[in-house]
């Protein structure tokens, strides 16, 4: 048995070294080991004692594989060997995990992907047309686009024709996990067609997106299975460039209905943000102006206005956008809106307003400066006796290319918490407002090593 297995094994790969290779087979392979040394101080944004405050290491490995046996097919897979691992945790905290993988097919009439689709993917409006300007350090501040970001499960088809004109269109599913009431399981289905045209200095796009949200009740099973949210969504955008300087616009209008608290007792849900910036490149370094606005709602309105938001992947302020990768407590907008430190919606990124000068310098192939000057307001607030004002962030980093591979970035950031970050003391009987809100820090050191 042994020895006929033996023949077998040696006819196989006989055959297989006479057999002709494909020529354009290859795996493309990347990636990066990432140790950072972070510090976040009072990201609750709390005045009382019971401040949240962390300084902690963390290691992540990412591993980025394209695998391409032909010219029309690849596979895409990136790996992290830990996500997150904190230092201390132990192994079970090592665990490694898939950030996307996906197949691409690409043909004469288009491409086709599908799978666990990358950020490339997943952006709209200025995102889809390769607008993605990074802040002081994008590990954590990274300009993205109105509502989406990040990886989702999907099929894209994408195509440009010479002419200029491109479509996409996609359907991604993403499941936000178990609810906080009743254990619903919502899961949300994106239904998005966007074409575009584009000119040698710019281009334009029209979002049209559909978005249903299903909520199956799994500890009641008398109830009838029924959506919890149908919503539609259009997102223009453009961007152009004189020269030196570029400018880009992005909006989002929202008009949706969901079910409510109980059945046949619909909400109806609406919402919309515009984003602008002027973007000036002056050789060794750029400068931005930036100014964006989402609707909120006013005070005992029947009609909700947070149906859009500013989304995962926009963090132009490193402190008031968190929240951040240790203390994991509510980013500065949120807590604005509810009027406490703690909630529930860990992307309630509505009803404000901002502007923001950012830009970096490099001082030398290896040196460079980045930096971020911001201010936030409310746009409506209730009647909690609180401002406007959520507050006035700087944010300074720099980036120095120690070694061949290996760059070092420190970035720090400080928000001068304004009066509409003032929360209620729960404690207190009855509740009390707190009589002011204290700054917030954070300072991030990192090394890259890439590969």
């Amino acid at each position: 048995m042994k020895k006929a297995l033996a023949m077998t094994l040696g006819a196989l790969l006989l055959a297989g070294s006479a057999a002709p290779a494909f020529a354009a087979s290859q795996v493309d392979f990347s990636g990066h080991y990432r140790a950072i040394f972070g510090n976040e101080w009072n990201n609750n944004f709390n005045s009382g004692d019971n401040k949240a405050n962390d300084s902690a290491f963390q290691n992540r490995l990412r591993l980025n594989f394209t695998f391409q046996p032909t010219e029309e097919i690849a596979v895409h897979w990136r790996l992290h060997a830990p996500d997150g691992q904190r230092w201390g945790t132990g192994a079970a905290q090592t665990g490694a995990e898939t950030a996307y993988v996906f197949g691409e097919i690409k043909q004469d009439w288009g491409t086709i992907v599908i799978g666990r689709l990358s950020d490339d993917y997943t952006y709209y409006g200025l995102g889809m047309m390769g607008h993605n300007w990074g802040g002081v350090d994008d590990t954590y501040t990274d300009w993205g686009i109105f509502d989406i970001a990040g990886e989702a499960d999907g099929i894209t088809y994408l195509n440009r024709w010479d002419n200029g004109f491109q479509l996409v269109a996609q359907f991604l599913r993403a499941a936000n996990g178990p609810g906080a009431i009743n254990t619903n399981w919502q899961t949300n289905d994106y239904f998005i067609l966007q074409p575009s045209f584009h000119w040698d200095d710019g281009g334009a796009s029209l979002g049209l997106i559909y978005n249903r949200d299903h909520v199956r009740d799994i500890t009641d099973r008398t109830e009838a299975d029924r959506p919890a949210l149908k919503a539609f969504f259009l997102n223009p955008a453009v961007t152009h460039s004189f020269g030196d300087f570029t400018f880009n616009f992005e909006a989002m209008f929202g008009w949706g209905k969901d079910d409510g608290a109980l059945p046949g007792t619909p909400d109806k849900n609406d919402g919309y943000g515009f984003y602008l910036d002027g973007d000036y490149n002056y050789g060794p370094g750029n400068v931005m102006l930036a100014g964006w606005w989402v609707s909120g709602s006013k005070a005992n309105s029947d009609k909700g206005k947070h149906l859009v938001d500013v989304g995962e992947g926009f963090y132009p302020l490193m402190v008031a956008y968190g929240p951040g990768p240790f203390t994991g407590d509510a980013n500065a907008i949120e807590v604005a809106n509810s009027g406490t430190p703690s909630g529930e919606a860990r992307n309630n990124k509505a009803n404000h307003w901002g502007l923001a000068l950012a830009g970096s310098h490099n001082f030398t192939d290896d040196f460079a400066l980045k930096y971020t000057l911001g201010h936030l307001w409310l746009n409506t607030v209730g009647g909690s006796g609180k401002g406007k004002s959520i507050g006035t962030e700087i944010d300074l980093g720099i980036a120095v290319q120690l070694l061949d591979n290996l760059e070092f970035r420190s970035t720090a950031g400080i928000l001068f918490a304004g009066n509409g970050l003032r929360h209620l003391d729960l404690q207190a009987q009855p509740p009390l407002l707190s009589d002011k809100s204290k700054n917030a820090y954070n300072w991030y050191n990192t090394l890259y090593f890439s590969f």
